[in-house]
């Protein structure tokens, strides 16, 4: 690698077949990514909330192919500022949906934890913490049925 830097002309790095198609297939992973997470970003907005785990393998197998290319990439990108600038553009394109997205699903976060706080809440207000005979006095060993939430996101 440090002979190919060592071996950069005026206008950027010489490029090889092989780095052709590192960078070809690396603009295609941004493509798909940046596709992915404009549907996630409109699904959410849409209250398609369970479209966010349908996508989350594909967004997994993406960001893993992405990281994958980057050591293969980086050193085209750092060599020269006019090194492509499609590609570059994509990258910042894929910053500002990543952001997007994060915001959407922290917020998406947030209201869970405040809607099972709400529940927890409601559930122990009306129980009283307990069941209680006739004569007012808690009773034991016999536990109501319990709602289970399902808090993983």
């Amino acid at each position: 690698m440090q002979a190919r830097r060592d071996d950069i002309s005026a206008d950027g790095p010489v490029l090889t077949e092989e780095d052709d198609a590192n960078l070809a297939a690396f603009e295609a992973n941004i493509d798909a990514t940046l596709d992915l997470l404009h549907e996630e970003i409109a699904a959410v907005e849409a209250g398609h909330l369970d479209r966010v785990t349908e996508l989350y393998d594909r967004k997994a197998d993406l960001l893993k192919r992405i990281e994958l290319k980057i050591p293969v990439i980086e050193p085209f990108l750092e060599a020269s500022e006019q090194a492509a600038p499609a590609l570059r553009e994509k990258l910042r394109q894929l910053k500002v949906a990543v952001q997007d997205n994060s915001v959407l699903l922290s917020r998406m976060s947030d209201a869970t934890r405040d809607i099972v706080r709400e529940i927890e809440k409601i559930r122990n207000r009306h129980s009283l913490d307990g069941l209680y005979g006739k004569s007012g006095k808690p009773v034991t060993g016999q536990d109501g049925p319990q709602m289970h939430i399902d808090k993983e996101f």
